[in-house]
């Protein structure tokens, strides 16, 4: 089994704060989400998630003119440049705290960054040769509060910056003769949003209570000229001071720090020089005067409860003369500029849903939405008034996965009741159930992948049909029971439920609903449930904090068939797919492995030490001493029954080779220091005399680290509310039945790791004569395709196996697949496997298919446990292209009946248009001889 696993995507949380981003050709929308950003392609229906990740969450975001470079900025005012075309990591900058916006030039060859009551002007890289990766060059510093939002005119020449003092002010960058600084008052509240029309210096301001003022400017941006060089005396004395690009670390901060600040100081100073000998030569007469022509207000329309709203978001479309608003009620308003008239007025949601972000795609067809609270995200097309996405994540922790049958597709479950789909092939959420009303705790697939089994604190048992997409079935207890896992049998018949607060086991019938029995023995809640699997007898077995491990024949009077003492109390349990090994961890961070039907102790595995050393912001003891509390939640076993997956409180997830009894590999699911619990020592500079300054709730805004507690049904002057960090925790890992992939339910949402082929190298009775070059010989000159295609399989290079066998003759397919060993045949077999999922020559991978499992079935059967993972993989790349293809096959019979249809008409109608088009022609052939006719005597 290779294990060369590597994060390719997150689910569960498609939107977390911060601005949204559509691409120039507005194909696709990138989104933060928490440390990370996911780019989903609206064209093909597909999310990924891009390969950076920053230590804090990111806060704001811009793309470059061109779509190549991205650029994100975290809590902490580290700014990531990302190359999104070639996928890469360009650098790390600091640009320092209190970051509110930044947004790229139109000719991306600057960047302005809003941070505190300043805005900074930095040039960007370019092709040409420079130290840094970003250069400050101005500094505008003119506010009184800090600064809210940028907006740049089309020659990357001019620059409007908000500001929370209620003005916004226009900068020239660099100074043109005409305008220097202008200031535009008038609002009561911060500004949200300025906007300048086309190719002009005309601009709207937006603020907060919902006004929007339009300003008119009596001079042409054309018109205006950059002024001359003012020489700085002091622009010498300061050249070895300039900001150097962060490499992440925190030991060089403070010195960075102070490189910047002085930097900085020197471009104040700059500036101040700059305006006495402004004012010293005034030419207020020939200088640009800005007027409001326009005011308007939103909430003239408003009526109750609306009029309270306030405005968070807003964008406007130049070409189209377009402007949306979000507000904190859910709805969004789209009015034509600059006469103000309503085109749409809409809502995505309740009360609850405030939109906190929203965007015009380039193209002004689309209208992306963000509501931060919910973690909901929707791109709307205003002019037919169709959904082109909605996509929302659990609004609280995810709990539960659940792999199909397939792989295909994953169920979640969350502290919010509700249960998610997943298609794993383009990352998006196609089902939501929301029948419960409390914590799902468990979640089963049907083994023939047509309904679901869910448990859920609310006392329930749900069953989910996939075709209908309905709950078909709600199993209860004769007396309210809260249930804490889950199972169900291979043959999809029997559903059990633990109890978390009678320490029973409820069997229903699936068909009917009926309770069949209830188990009795437990002596404490109900842990963990599975169903033993290929075995001769229906074995389920039980995990309880009574520390013990039980089994039960279901079937069989007998009730509980053995049970198994433990040290401490049992988390979890899973059966080895061949149903010979039960695994169950434990309090203490250990996994015990027993014999089903001997009771033997097979192994056991220490995991203290592999769940690493961490501890809270508000912890009082180190990170060793809270080792004891640590345990792994969850474990699952791979296809082949040889390794082991287990994840629980830490920020790691082990995988262990169970024979050997090792850690084989140990997989970091996050860097994200947002969250709580990821840091083996604490930062001394946050200690005082008193203690921790965590300890301290210093009252910080929603908008800032940590999410905001409020009492139930407060909704504002709620005077008790408290902040806190989440904790990094991985509450369930599952692997696909594929063995390609494994999930895991974590606090930043459903991460999935999958093998990476692109970096996989694993050569095979290799020697110095199995080159490349002598494969391709063997093919071309030689004529020998059984050879080269052995020599390539030996060499084991994608690309060189996909070039050997496309160039082989169909003939020989047959010949070749006979002649096979059978160490090859897995290799060959596991390799068009991935390849057909791509490939368009799909009918000739099909035809290697059929003659390889035709010539070798009776060979792979013995082995069919090692080649497993590779025929479930391609059972699933199969039923993808066979769906897909399948709509076009249907399409193509229909339009074939209708071109039968039409030709079987009589052509009656096409005579009459003869008849009809000859008539016309005599009539104009008449014509024109009686015209020459008339020019002739003429």
């Amino acid at each position: 089994m290779k294990l060369h696993y590597k994060f390719s995507n997150l689910l569960g949380t498609v939107y977390h704060k911060g601005n949204l981003l559509f691409t120039p050709d507005s194909n696709a929308l990138i989104t933060p989400v928490g440390n990370r950003a996911t780019m989903i392609d609206l064209k093909n229906g597909r999310s990924e998630t891009l390969s950076f990740e920053s230590e804090f969450n990111i806060i704001c975001s811009t793309l470059s003119s061109n779509g190549a470079l991205l650029l994100v900025i975290n809590e902490t005012g580290r700014g990531y440049l990302y190359n999104i075309k070639c996928r890469t990591l360009i650098g790390i900058h600091r640009f320092g705290h209190d970051v509110h916006t930044i947004k790229f030039s139109p000719d991306s060859k600057s960047v302005a960054v809003c941070r505190g009551n300043r805005c900074e002007i930095y040039t960007c890289p370019s092709a040409d040769r420079q130290f840094n990766l970003f250069t400050l060059k101005f500094v505008l510093r003119s506010f009184h509060d800090k600064t809210t939002c940028i907006n740049w005119t089309n020659d990357s020449r001019v620059v409007a910056v908000g500001s929370a003092d209620m003005t916004t002010q226009i900068f020239s960058v660099p100074l043109l003769n005409k305008l220097h600084r202008f200031t535009l008052a008038g609002h009561g509240r911060e500004i949200v949003g300025a906007f300048f029309e086309q190719d002009s210096l005309n601009i709207m301001t937006i603020c907060k209570n919902a006004k929007v003022n339009y300003w008119v400017a009596d001079m042409d941006l054309a018109s205006m000229e950059p002024m001359p060089y003012i020489y700085d005396e002091d622009e010498d004395d300061d050249d070895d001071e300039m900001p150097t690009s962060s490499n992440g670390h925190d030991d060089d901060d403070e010195q960075l720090d102070d490189t910047v600040e002085r930097q900085r100081a020197k471009l104040e100073r700059k500036q101040k020089r700059l305006d006495q000998h402004l004012l010293k030569n005034p030419t207020k007469d020939d200088m640009v005067v800005f007027k409001r022509i326009n005011k308007f207000n939103y909430k003239e329309t408003f009526e109750g409860a609306d009029r309270s709203a306030l405005l968070l978001c807003a964008d406007y479309h130049q070409k189209t003369h377009m402007l949306v608003a979000g507000f904190s009620n859910g709805h969004f308003y789209l009015h034509e500029m600059p006469d103000f008239n309503i085109i749409h007025s809409l809502s995505i949601g309740d009360q609850q849903q405030m939109i906190t972000s929203t965007l015009f795609s380039p193209l002004g067809d689309w209208i992306a939405l963000a509501c931060q609270n919910l973690g909901q995200l929707v791109v709307w097309e205003w002019q037919s008034q169709t959904y082109v996405l909605k996509q929302q994540g659990h609004f609280n922790n995810m709990t539960q996965l659940t792999y199909s049958p397939d792989g295909m597709h994953i169920a979640s479950g969350g502290d919010d009741g509700k249960i998610k789909l997943w298609n794993t092939s383009n990352g998006f959420c196609f089902v939501t159930f929301s029948e419960h009303t409390s914590t799902i705790t468990g979640l089963e697939f049907a083994s023939n992948g047509q309904f679901i089994v869910s448990s859920s604190l609310d006392g329930t048992v749900r069953a989910y049909d996939l075709l209908r997409y309905r709950n078909f079935r709600t199993y209860t207890s004769p007396t309210p029971v809260q249930f804490s896992c889950v199972a169900l049998d291979i043959a999809g018949e029997v559903v059990c439920a633990g109890g978390f607060d009678t320490f029973n086991i409820f069997v229903w019938s699936i068909k009917t609903g009926k309770l069949l029995d209830i188990l009795s023995g437990h002596e404490g809640p109900i842990s963990g449930l599975t169903f033993g699997r290929n075995t001769t007898q229906t074995t389920l077995a039980s995990s309880s904090w009574d520390k013990t491990l039980r089994t039960w024949n279901l079937f069989d009077s007998q009730g509980a068939r053995e049970t198994f003492l433990l040290s401490t109390d049992a988390l979890s349990c899973a059966f080895r797919p061949d149903g010979q090994q039960i695994a169950v961890s434990t309090v203490d961070a250990q996994i015990l492995f027993f014999h089903p039907d001997t009771g033997q102790q097979m192994a056991s595995i220490e995991g203290k030490y592999d769940l690493g050393y961490a501890r809270k912001d508000t912890d009082k003891v180190t990170g060793k001493k809270l080792t004891f509390g640590r345990a792994y939640r969850s474990i699952s076993y791979t296809l082949d029954g040889n390794y082991l997956l287990a994840g629980g409180r830490s920020k790691y997830i082990s995988l262990y080779n169970i024979h050997e009894q090792i850690l084989v590999k140990r997989f970091e699911i996050t860097c994200n220091k947002s969250f709580d619990g990821l840091n083996e020592y604490l930062n001394r500079r946050k200690m005082t005399e008193f203690g921790s300054l965590a300890l301290i709730d210093m009252g910080q805004d929603e908008d800032e680290n940590g999410k905001n507690i409020r009492l139930p049904g407060v909704r504002k002057g709620d005077h008790s509310g408290r902040h806190f960090k989440p904790e990094i925790l991985v509450t369930c890992v599952r692997f696909s039945p594929t063995g390609r992939a494994w999930a895991a339910c974590t606090t930043e949402g459903l991460l999935i790791y999958s093998i990476d082929n692109t970096a996989m190298f694993d050569p095979i009775d290799l020697n110095e004569t199995i080159t490349p070059l002598t494969i391709r010989q063997t093919l071309y000159d030689k004529n020998d395709s059984y050879m080269a295609l052995l020599m390539a399989l030996k060499l084991n290079e994608k690309s060189l196996i996909t070039e050997i066998i496309e160039n082989i003759d169909s003939n020989k397919i047959e010949h070749i697949c006979r002649s096979l060993p059978l160490l090859y045949v897995e290799l060959l077999l596991n390799f068009i496997s991935e390849q057909i999922q791509y490939s368009r020559h799909f009918a000739f991978y099909l035809s290697w298919i059929y003659n390889i499992l035709m010539n070798h079935t009776n060979n792979l059967k013995p082995n069919s446990t090692k080649i497993l993972t590779t025929l479930c993989n391609l059972e699933k790349n199969l039923t993808l292209k066979h769906d897909s293809l399948g709509k076009i096959v249907e399409n193509n019979i229909f339009t074939i009946d209708y071109l039968s249809t039409i030709s079987s008409i009589p052509k009656t109608d096409e005579i009459n248009e003869d008849m009809d088009t000859s008539s016309i022609s005599g009539r104009k052939r008449k014509k024109s001889e009686h015209i020459n006719n008339s020019i002739s005597e003429e």
